[in-house]
């Protein structure tokens, strides 16, 4: 049969090297970016929910205002952080707060950190997500008036008023406003505002506030929010007249910046957010360099890792290794010679069937037989043993003890 007949080793091992190495870099890969998901993922949602911010494509959301006056070229920004950033370029805050999640302190707060150009939108519908859309809203009523009101709190003592129709609407600038004239849309139950310490910045023909400055800062307050949220804009007149008052309030040629934080989307900080952001992104990336040079060391380390021993060893080669530990330190090794000889002389004595003789009748018959097979005498070993000095010298002498023995027994190595 030829060598390449022969049925050949199957291979033992279950991954090649490659693989297992893909799979571990997968691993740190998803791994990291689990955390890296979880550390941002407040941060992350995409805020259709259906709410009245700009995230929200809802009837009530204004969404649509973004891509409108994104479209005519105004630059536009959505704030996460509150009060938090002020950055002087921005032209114009839009502040969108809602009953559910937002306070007077929160809404004044923010509108006066910035000390600068402010729209602040109330709400106005009640509203319940729409179980057929994803996004989409049903109105359920409009929000109780004081409860609107409240968020602009006690000192400017706000009331709400509504329409009872939806009949056309035409606005006008207020006394000693200069605004371009807005066109006329359909804005169902038109809602106004009047409030102490405010003039009058936008108001209905029929002479309805609709939006007013507090007086002695650069906020103003638009009392209905169908001027501007999605619902709104369905009307191209209402479109019109919602673009005209934001580029009629801009301070500068700066971004537009709408705040969601009012609403439940604020930047939320965190220890594991802290650990992916400067200064401490640096340590992190160091703690990573440092895994992944302990990672290649297991990897490539030269050897088997040794195994713990214990400190006490138990059994019988506990205690062989503890008396040749002695003997070794009272250095009595070239003793052993003389012992060694008696061990192997009586074990060649029972193999040979002469455990009856003993002392020159033993070694005479033995150095006979040693003779005869060519093994060598008995008697010259014994004449060694006085010549034993060192350690060394007594592992000379067991090994050629030790041949003599298993020629004289023919034992197997």
């Amino acid at each position: 049969m030829s060598t390449a007949a022969l049925p050949q080793p199957r291979e033992t091992r279950v991954f090649r090297p490659l693989t297992v190495l893909l799979l571990v870099l997968a691993g740190v890969f998803s791994a990291s970016a689990f955390m890296v998901l979880s550390a941002y993922a407040p941060d992350l949602r995409g805020g259709d929910d259906g709410g009245p911010h700009a995230l929200s494509t809802s009837a009530v959301g204004f969404a649509g205002l973004v891509r409108l006056l994104q479209a005519d070229g105004v630059p536009v920004e959505i704030n996460r952080d509150g009060p938090d950033k002020r950055d002087p370029r921005w032209s114009l805050l839009v502040l969108t707060p809602s009953p559910l999640v937002s306070s007077a302190a929160d809404v004044m707060a923010l509108a006066k950190a910035r000390n600068a150009s402010t729209l602040i939108v109330l709400p106005k519908w009640q509203t319940m997500p729409d179980p057929s859309h994803t996004g989409w809203v049903r109105s359920v009523g409009l929000w109780d008036g004081n409860l609107v009101a409240a968020l602009l709190g006690k000192d400017l003592d706000a009331k709400l008023a509504r329409r009872s129709d939806d009949a056309p609407t035409q606005l006008i600038a207020g006394p000693g406003w200069s605004l371009p004239a807005f066109a006329e849309g359909r804005i169902d139950q038109l809602q106004s505002l009047s409030a102490r310490h405010e003039t009058t910045v936008l108001q209905a023909k029929t002479g309805e506030p609709v939006a007013g400055q507090i007086v002695g800062t650069p906020i103003v307050v638009l009392a209905d929010p169908d001027l501007l949220n999605t619902h709104g804009l369905a009307d191209p007149a209402t479109a019109r007249s919602a673009v005209s008052l934001i580029l009629s309030l801009r301070a500068n040629d700066g971004p537009v910046v709408f705040d969601v934080s009012l609403d439940g989307y604020k930047h939320s900080p965190g220890l594991l957010k802290l650990a992916f952001e400067p200064p401490f992104l640096g340590a992190t990336l160091c703690l990573a360099g440092a895994a992944l040079l302990m990672g290649l060391h297991a990897a490539y380390r030269f050897g088997a890792p040794e195994r713990t021993q214990r400190a006490l060893a138990l059994g019988k080669r506990a205690l062989a290794e503890t008396s040749a530990g002695l003997i070794r330190i009272a250095r009595r090794e070239p003793h052993m010679a003389g012992g060694y000889l008696e061990l192997n002389r009586g074990e060649v004595a029972k193999a040979l069937g002469a455990v009856r003789l003993s002392g020159a009748d033993l070694d005479a018959y033995v150095d006979r037989l040693g003779e005869r097979v060519g093994a060598g005498s008995l008697s010259q070993l014994a004449a060694q043993v006085p010549q034993v000095k060192d350690r060394d010298g007594l592992v000379r002498f067991a090994r050629r003890l030790y041949q003599w023995r298993l020629e004289m027994t023919r034992e197997r190595r």
